[in-house]
């Protein structure tokens, strides 16, 4: 028996090196949370590099290709290139695995509900490790509890600071307690007008930070904090960016201490 266990072992191993990949991801929001939970167990390709916006990707005849070899796609569901997927995919019963993700996905409470959320469907994929998954996902999750707790201990002496940011990292922000007074989207939508509005709303709320999504422009609100006079700071909306960063919740840590610094650089600057 335990010579066909070893034969067994042997052939999944050889069938995984044949196949390449098991999952392919189209973020490293997903990515991340697969290889925190699968481990080595599975091999996980990320689409859309870190550092890209998602919704500004371009899909390559490759990437398709390896799709179809691997069978099996995590999306978040607004992908603008899911239906192109499911089109070129020639297998019949192809379906992504939707993930949604309502709000920011680093607010702790979302971030447990990905865990679950991917666990799960990782445990109907593939049953054999469902035993693994579930106390890796367990660990993470009280992982994610440590570092929250860290997190508002380090950003306690800036909540109600007043702010300037990219639209997609508001929310992230607001967890964080600052006061987030305007937005703004990405470079090529802001026009001058727009400028001039932001930097009036920023000087009239004594706006101590401008911050910047890498994923949106990393430079984007530059121009706003230069006339401002005040510091300009760019964190990530996706983990794997920064080193030491392979996680959500390492992340959102590195995030809130790239705020921390800034803002102590920055709060005895004269206007």
């Amino acid at each position: 028996m335990k010579k066909t266990y070893i034969v067994l072992g042997i052939l999944l191993l050889t069938a995984r090196i044949l196949l390449g990949q098991d999952i392919v991801a189209t973020t490293s929001i997903l990515s991340s949370v697969i290889k925190d939970i699968a481990k080595d167990k599975l091999t996980v390709e990320t689409l859309v590099p870190s550092g890209y916006c998602p919704g500004y990707f371009d899909i390559k005849s490759s990437h398709l290709a390896n799709i179809e070899k691997s069978g099996i796609l995590f999306a978040q569901g607004f992908e603008p290139y899911l239906e192109q997927i499911k089109a070129s995919i020639k297998n019949q019963d192809f379906a992504p695995v939707i993930i949604p993700t309502e709000g920011s996905w680093f607010v702790p409470e979302n971030q447990k509900k990905l865990y679950l959320a991917i666990s799960h469907k990782l445990s109907e994929k593939f049953p054999e490790y469902n035993d693994f998954f579930d106390a890796n996902t367990v660990k993470a999750i009280s992982e994610i509890k440590k570092s929250d707790r860290k997190i508002k201990e380090i950003v306690k002496d800036i909540k109600g600071s007043p702010v300037i940011c990219n639209n997609h990292i508001k929310e992230m922000l607001q967890y964080l307690g600052l006061n987030v007074v305007a937005t703004y989207g990405r470079k090529e939508e802001l026009t001058p007008s727009d400028i001039k509005n932001l930097i009036k709303l920023g000087r009239a709320a004594g706006v101590a930070l401008v911050i910047d999504n890498l994923q949106a422009g990393p430079d984007t609100g530059k121009v706003i904090a230069d006339e401002l006079r005040i510091p300009h700071i760019t964190i990530s909306n996706f983990p794997d960016v920064f080193p030491g960063t392979p996680t959500l919740r390492d992340t959102f840590l590195y995030n809130a201490k790239r705020i921390i610094e800034a803002y102590e650089k920055g709060k005895d600057t004269v206007r």
